[in-house]
């Protein structure tokens, strides 16, 4: 785990609200409609994915703090409803799939939080957000195209802490990540489902982003292909 950093500056990004004009790709919801449309039928929720457990340990002390907490690209709750099992007062979930709202919301309700936890459908670029403790984009920043409207939404909603998780883009890690992007498109064209578009961005970016918004480095690691970090905001 890398040491944390000073930010640069404690100023806050300004609120990206309706106005926002890039909104995200409709094909991503088309995607998740489909897959989530599948699990309903088979009666399955889907299991929490290797990079969601990392992130989750890296905010191991939920128990201890008991904050809200906000998670934007929620998909089918896994996350959002470990934390609230872990200890989280109340949680809210926004997603751009319908089917993927309406699974999280089933899981919530069979792991007994479903009256802690709220899921809505919403683009996280543009719908407006209260502020909670905690802000979480799990794998979600890598499915737009122009990040820094959702970086300057989720950021002005975070009281205490940003968790998020993005696919590495230097080095060898980079450069599997970009082919198997590709590798995945070229699986949705060939199956006729809907395309699931991925976009790589810069860690540094992110980072310093969030540093001039007055937050530091808390935790990090990497878990295979993937970057997770927390940030704190500072005082």
């Amino acid at each position: 785990m890398a040491e944390p950093a000073s930010p640069d500056s404690a100023s806050t990004p300004p609120r990206v609200g309706a106005e926002c004009s890039c909104p995200a790709d409709p094909r991503i919801a088309r995607h998740f409609d489909e897959r989530m449309g599948r699990v309903a039928v088979a009666g399955e929720l889907p299991e929490m994915v290797d990079v969601s457990r990392g992130l989750l340990e890296l905010l191991a002390d939920v128990a201890q703090l008991r904050p809200t907490v906000l998670e934007l690209g929620s998909g089918s709750g896994a996350l959002t409803v470990a934390l609230l099992e872990r200890g989280a007062a109340r949680a809210v979930g926004v997603d751009l799939s319908a089917e993927s709202v309406a699974t999280a919301r089933r899981r919530a309700d069979q792991a007994g939080v479903g009256s802690r936890a709220s899921f809505e459908v919403g683009d996280g670029a543009q719908v407006a957000l209260e502020e909670h403790d905690w802000v979480v984009l799990d794998r979600v920043i890598c499915c737009y195209a122009h990040v820094d409207p959702l970086l300057a939404n989720s950021i002005a909603a975070a009281g205490r802490r940003y968790a998020f998780s993005v696919p590495h883009v230097g080095g060898w890690r980079g450069l599997v990540n970009r082919l198997i992007f590709i590798a995945e498109r070229a699986t949705d064209r060939l199956r006729r489902r809907p395309p699931c578009p991925g976009y790589m961005h810069s860690i540094g970016k992110i980072e310093r982003r969030l540093a001039k918004a007055g937050f530091r480095p808390l935790r990090r690691r990497t878990a295979g292909l993937w970057y997770a970090a927390v940030f704190e905001r500072e005082g």
